[in-house]
C-alpha cells in the first residue's frame, strides 16, 4: 500500500509563500520593536547627557570659584603663619570676616572657605539605569575620571572644614605658649595642604571639562561667573581674583 502526503489545497507553492509572508511580518515586527526600543534608549541616553553635563559645567564653576579666592585663603594662611612666628607670648584674636548671611556660625572662625555640593545624582542614575551602556565608552571613560575627582573635592572639602574648625582658638585672645604655637601651626599647616590640593583638584577639573568640549553657552558661563566675582567680592574684598574661564 503506498502512502502519499496530502496536497495543500492551494499547492506547495502557495503555502510557501503564505509562510513566508508570516516569517517576514514576525521580521518586521521585531525589527520595529527593536528600533522603537533603540529609539528609547537613544532618548534616554541624550537627556542623561544634558543632566551630566549640568553636573560637571556646575563642578567647573566650583572650580572656578576656589581659583578666584585662592589670594584670599592663601593669605589668611600666610597671615596666622606670620603672626603666630611673631608671638611674644600674647595672642590677638584674627578671626576671618565674612559678609555673607549665609554663614550661621555662632562661633568666630579663623579660616572660611566655601562649602560647596559637588552634584553626581544624575551619574548615579545612568550608572543603576543602564543607560552608561548606550552612551560611547569614550566619553564614559572621561565622565568617570572627571566623577573620581568630584568625590575627590568632596573628600577634600570635608577635610578642610575639620581642619579649620582646630584653629578656632586663634579666633580670641589668650597667651600662647611655644607648645601651643607649634600646634597651631602644625594645624595651620594641614589647612594650607588642604587648600592647595583643593585649587589644584579644581583646575584639573576645569581642564578636564574643557577638553570633552561639551558646548556650554559662553554668555552663561560668562554670567555665572560675575555671579562668583560678585558673591565672593562682596564677602572676602579686593583679594577675589578675576581671570576668564574657557570651558571649551
Amino acid at each position: 500500500m503506498r502512502f502519499g502526503l496530502p496536497k495543500p489545497i492551494h499547492g506547495w507553492r502557495a503555502l510557501l509563500g503564505e509562510i513566508g509572508i508570516i516569517v517576514v511580518g514576525v521580521l518586521i515586527a521585531l525589527g520595529a520593536q527593536q528600533w522603537a526600543e533603540q529609539r528609547e534608549w537613544d532618548h534616554r541616553a541624550a537627556l542623561a547627557n544634558e543632566a551630566i553635563k549640568a553636573e560637571v559645567g556646575h563642578a567647573a564653576l566650583m572650580g572656578y570659584e576656589r581659583q578666584a579666592i585662592q589670594p584670599c585663603l592663601q593669605g589668611k594662611i600666610r597671615e596666622l603663619a606670620d603672626k603666630l612666628d611673631r608671638s611674644d607670648g600674647q595672642w590677638a584674636a584674627s578671626p576671618m570676616a565674612v559678609k555673607n548671611a549665609q554663614y550661621y556660625n555662632v562661633m568666630p572662625v579663623a579660616y572660611r572657605s566655601p562649602s560647596r555640593v559637588f552634584f553626581s545624582d544624575a551619574w548615579a542614575t545612568a550608572i543603576s539605569d543602564g543607560t552608561l551602556n548606550h552612551l560611547p565608552a569614550a566619553r564614559v571613560e572621561d565622565y568617570s575620571g572627571l566623577y573620581n575627582q568630584l568625590t575627590h573635592m568632596r573628600a577634600l572639602q570635608e577635610e578642610e572644614q575639620k581642619a579649620a574648625a582646630r584653629l578656632t582658638p586663634l579666633s580670641y585672645d589668650g597667651r600662647i605658649d611655644d607648645r601651643m604655637r607649634a600646634e597651631m601651626l602644625a594645624r595651620l599647616a594641614e589647612v594650607d595642604r588642604i587648600n592647595s590640593l583643593m585649587a589644584l583638584v579644581g583646575e584639573q577639573i576645569i581642564a578636564a571639562v574643557r577638553e570633552l568640549h561639551l558646548e556650554y553657552p559662553k554668555d552663561e558661563i560668562a554670567k555665572e561667573v560675575q555671579n562668583i566675582l560678585t558673591e565672593q567680592r562682596g564677602n572676602r574684598g579686593s583679594c577675589v581674583k578675576a581671570s576668564p574661564l574657557d570651558l571649551g
